[in-house]
């Protein structure tokens, strides 16, 4: 059996963040919705996290904002902190679903 999965974007109406796939054989056979998670985007944690980082840290964040096309603001560099956390999730749980089938 072969086994992969795919994360995609999801639109920012359905609650960004990505979408995970599964996939057995070339088939669907499971994944999840990984949104950034609401109470995480209040303005007031994004200025906590921006006041937190180092200025490497902070620059760094906001080339990776800039790459996503946007103008690199503060807002828009914990945005893609967000994104990127969101994106880690959805890959672990690929990650533990393929460990799981080889030990399957």
């Amino acid at each position: 059996m072969k086994y992969s999965y795919e994360i995609t974007p999801r639109p920012v109406e359905l609650g960004g963040g990505w979408r995970l796939r599964l996939i057995e054989d070339g088939q669907e056979v499971g994944g999840g919705v990984f949104p950034i998670e609401q109470e995480k985007a209040e303005p007031a944690k994004g200025i906590a996290w921006w006041n937190e980082l180092q200025e490497k840290e902070r620059a760094w964040w906001l080339e990776r904002a800039v790459e996503r096309g946007t103008l690199g603001t503060a807002a828009e560099a914990y945005m893609a902190y967000l994104l990127t956390e969101a994106h880690d999730d959805a890959e672990n749980t690929a990650y533990e679903w393929l460990d799981s089938r080889e030990s399957a």
